[in-house]
């Protein structure tokens, strides 16, 4: 009877015990398929700061390196209205995917990147410039807000990665109108963020792949830019993802918008005569000397003969590695405007640097507009000189509009255009300060691929062909001066 009751009294404590066990091995089997997803997590989204610490703490991942202009990711290069017609008409959800993509594929360089990358391209002038500190995204170098010259309402934010010692000279070169011209194939800028603003403006931030050197075309201040690799190998300096992009946000932002159109409205004043009117400074790309260490790694990546000596195929190398970026600077050297411009017609017209617009930055664009180009004559009032002079200095209640008339080319300087009035050279007695009247300045930006016609030419703009207006301000003295774009090639 004792040996039952024994039998019965432990039953009931092992199945206990079983369940216990049953339970225990479901969780870890639970815990187990959790780990196994988030580790699937953290590898494919490094965006993420979480993830980001996660992999770097365990050194799986690498910063991002330097990449030589012939070895960069294959891409795209997307002007200002294809900028704007991709990423203008995407929702927020939509918007926000595109994001964490675009600083994915940067973020690992570019290695697990099924498309390519899209590399800005066209012509900007630089709003202003601030130095980066340890709270924003890359904690070392220089940011600078720069404004697009054919579409106002699209916001380029330059990051320029380098140690401390070289901010103060990046601040000083990289100033408020200085123009930046980024060509194809050789200015190699990658976009890692796109932001949408509530005034409809489109704020596109880009880092440069190559990491090479910036300097003023023809003038002094130069600085050579370093990427995350070098930064964190050399003065341990890191990404700070949980910062945030963009850059400059704000109210620093539209305190910069604000200080840039009045420079734009005073370099007009400042300007003695039509060929003045056009000119500035202008930012160009060149190759910084290589460092000695770098040499080997580029001697290892050319197998030449086995029988040469390995300081052979380095110093061989060094020649052909740099023949891609050099020629940014060299076509400025003849007297063309810009090495971008592609019409034959412009290009022996001018003697002098090429550079800053002067024109006034125009009002934010709505929201519903962002990705759309400028008006066309459908949807826009058609003026002559004279009436558009009759706006000076309130524009900006007209709404769009298109300029018409016959006009003769007084000044060219890179894709910058002086015209003035047939009527107003024949007529002694034309006063380019009276409002309403048909002696005003015209200052027009040709873009990209559009012939630029040559100084003294003669030409007719009727309603369907007319410029586009950006603003009517007050130059030199009082003059009056229309600022307006033409119209991309079709």
């Amino acid at each position: 009877m004792n040996m039952l009751q024994d039998e019965r009294a432990v039953r009931p404590n092992s199945g206990n015990r079983f369940f216990i066990w049953s339970v225990v091995l479901l969780l870890l089997t639970g815990i187990c398929f959790a780990s196994w997803i988030g580790s699937f997590y953290v590898f494919k989204h490094p965006e993420n700061p979480k993830c980001y610490r996660i992999l770097k703490k365990f050194k799986r991942i690498e910063p991002p390196k330097r990449f030589a202009v012939t070895e960069a990711p294959k891409g795209e290069f997307l002007g200002a209205a294809k900028l704007l017609v991709r990423f203008g008409k995407l929702g927020t959800l939509e918007l926000a995917h595109e994001n964490a993509v675009l600083m994915r594929n940067y973020l690992t360089n570019f290695r697990e990147s099924g498309r390519k990358v899209p590399y800005v391209s066209g012509k900007f002038q630089i709003v202003q410039s601030f130095d980066l500190g340890r709270a924003d995204w890359f904690p070392a170098g220089a940011v600078a807000i720069a404004q697009s010259e054919n579409l106002p309402q699209m916001l380029v934010e330059f990051v320029f990665p380098s140690e401390p010692e070289n901010v103060p000279a990046i601040c000083e070169t990289v100033t408020m109108g200085v123009d930046v011209t980024l060509q194809r194939s050789q200015d190699l800028w990658a976009l890692v963020h796109v932001e949408r603003h509530v005034d409809g403006r489109m704020q596109f931030t880009v880092l440069p792949v190559p990491y090479g050197g910036w300097q003023l075309k023809n003038g002094q201040g130069s600085f050579s830019l370093q990427s995350p690799e070098e930064l964190l190998r050399d003065r341990k300096i890191e990404l700070n993802l949980a910062a945030g992009l963009p850059i400059v946000r704000d109210p620093r932002l539209s305190s910069a918008l604000a200080e840039h159109k009045e420079f734009r409205r005073k370099a007009l004043v400042r300007a003695g005569d039509d060929q003045a009117a056009l000119a500035g400074p202008e930012l160009v790309r060149f190759e910084p000397p290589k460092a000695p260490e770098e040499e080997p790694a580029d001697a290892a990546k050319t197998p030449l003969n086995s029988t040469e000596a390995k300081p052979l195929p380095a110093t061989a190398l060094r020649p052909a590695h740099m023949a891609r970026p050099v020629p940014t600077p060299a076509p400025a050297v003849p007297l063309p405007p810009r090495p971008v411009v592609k019409s034959r017609p412009g290009t022996g017209i001018i003697g002098t640097e090429p550079p800053r617009e002067p024109t006034p930055v125009p009002r934010p664009a709505p929201a519903a507009v962002v990705a759309v180009p400028p008006p066309s004559p459908g949807n826009a009032r058609v003026l002559s000189t004279a009436e558009a002079s009759a706006l000076v200095e309130r524009f900006a209640a007209g709404g769009p509009a298109v300029l018409s008339g016959d006009f003769v080319v007084t000044g060219v300087l890179g894709t910058r255009v002086a015209l003035r009035t047939r009527e107003s050279l024949r007529d002694p007695d034309a006063d380019p300060k009276r409002p309403g009247g048909n002696a005003a300045l015209i200052v027009v930006e040709y873009p990209a691929g559009v012939a630029i016609p040559q100084k003294d030419a003669t030409f007719s703009r009727d309603a369907a062909r007319g410029f586009v207006i950006r603003d009517v301000i007050r130059g030199r003295n009082g003059q009056i001066t229309i600022v307006a774009n033409e119209r991309a090639a079709e």
